[in-house]
């Protein structure tokens, strides 16, 4: 049983699915969804709870909620919170991996309970992350040549101080050598995960991660389930139907080659499973967004 799941934000199917908004704050029902969300406390009171934990919401923390996770915020009645929310896929943070790979794990941790959700940020380094929130903010509402690759800057220089803070916050909390858990023994998903998502347009099957990451077929089905609530099959399939969302909305490619490029072996499975998932055909998704314009 889960609480509602959102899996669709605006401007996702852009050629940078980057979204951002700023907003006060009152409740939020508990929900999850399979995209990124970076939120930043500017004003006001409150709480968020992340998989059954409570921390306090207040101005200056900053809060990197990864897929899947469940989370609920509330306000304090008479002090409302004021937040800046982005939204983008987890692709952004595998990207980063690829400069530094220390700064991918300490964003993404070994496993939901060894990296920190949150960090708070005091006086002069939240300064400095608002105005980059400010900037983000700037470039999204009124778009000029260059603002995704200034969104992109300013998105990285964030995420690489949460990072910093993070990595911060465990060497100052770590239990002695001794009572360490050796990082080759914490089993991951994500490096399994970065795996798909880098590789889903091709020919992938359990048996091929299985091989690759020496974990049983069926203890990866497991650990995949477990962490996105979907089977290995549906993940993989939702992850093409999106890469041909994004061809439908931004190119005039037929709708054939579309399917093929994808990586759906047949344009009947590819009609299908899209049908399934999107709750439209490929033609009709086309039409529906034609008038929508991406973010330059």
């Amino acid at each position: 049983m889960y609480p509602d799941y959102l899996f669709e934000y605006p401007n996702m199917d852009s050629s940078f699915p980057f979204f951002m908004k700023r907003k006060l704050q009152w409740k939020t029902p508990s929900h999850r969804h399979d995209f990124v969300e970076l939120t930043l406390v500017l004003n006001g009171r409150g709480t968020e709870t992340i998989n059954g934990v409570t921390h306090n919401m207040l101005p200056g923390i900053m809060v990197l909620l990864l897929p899947f996770q469940v989370h609920d915020i509330v306000s304090d009645p008479n002090n409302p919170l004021e937040l800046y929310i982005c939204n983008f896929p987890l692709d952004v943070i595998f990207e980063l991996g690829k400069m530094d790979s220390h700064l991918h794990d300490i964003l993404l941790g070994n496993a939901a309970e060894t990296r920190n959700t949150f960090i708070h940020m005091q006086d002069c380094l939240f300064d400095e992350m608002r105005q980059s929130f400010n900037s983000m903010w700037n470039e999204y509402e009124n778009p000029m040549p260059f603002s995704t690759v200034m969104l992109k800057m300013n998105l990285q220089r964030v995420l690489t101080q949460f990072a910093r803070n993070s990595l911060q916050a465990v060497q100052n909390m770590a239990p002695p050598a001794q009572s360490r858990i050796p990082a080759s023994k914490i089993r991951s998903i994500w490096p399994i995960i970065g795996y798909i998502h880098e590789h889903y347009l091709e020919s992938l099957t359990l048996t091929d991660l299985s091989d690759r990451f020496g974990i049983h077929p069926s203890s990866l089905s497991e650990m995949v389930t477990r962490q996105y609530g979907i089977h290995f099959i549906d993940l993989l399939h939702e992850l093409r139907v999106r890469h041909a969302c994004s061809l439908l909305h931004a190119t005039e490619m037929q709708i054939t080659d579309i399917a093929e490029e994808s990586g759906f072996g047949s344009y009947s499975s590819f009609a299908r499973i899209f049908h399934k998932t999107k709750g439209i055909s490929p033609k009709e998704y086309r039409i529906s967004h034609r008038t929508r314009t991406p973010m330059q």
